[in-house]
């Protein structure tokens, strides 16, 4: 959910001229009722989307069951999901075919 927002988001041209640099992304954890965001540059934020299963998170939002933290930063984290979730996450990929 938040993922499609971020991807909406992206598009606002007063987006970038309001945020500089670093852009505020919302949290992509698993929690529904999360409205944490977090701050980071949009060159980072492609990274993270190269991969539909990585995801941007505020640290310690991560699910250990699910998903590994594969990167740690100021102020947020990168997880990538299990690979048994790879094809749900793939459908569900506002950027993919799903």
């Amino acid at each position: 959910m938040f993922r499609e927002a971020n991807e909406r988001a992206k598009a606002w041209e007063e987006r970038h001229r309001l945020e500089g640099d670093a852009e505020l992304y919302f949290c992509e954890c698993a929690n529904p009722d999360c409205l944490e965001k977090v701050s980071l540059r949009e060159a980072d934020y492609e990274r993270i989307r190269s991969d539909s299963r990585r995801f941007v998170i505020v640290p310690g939002h991560e699910v250990p069951d699910v998903e590994t933290v594969i990167e740690r930063n100021e102020g947020w984290s990168i997880v990538e999901k299990a690979p048994e979730l790879g094809p749900t996450v793939e459908a569900l990929d506002p950027r993919g075919d799903g």
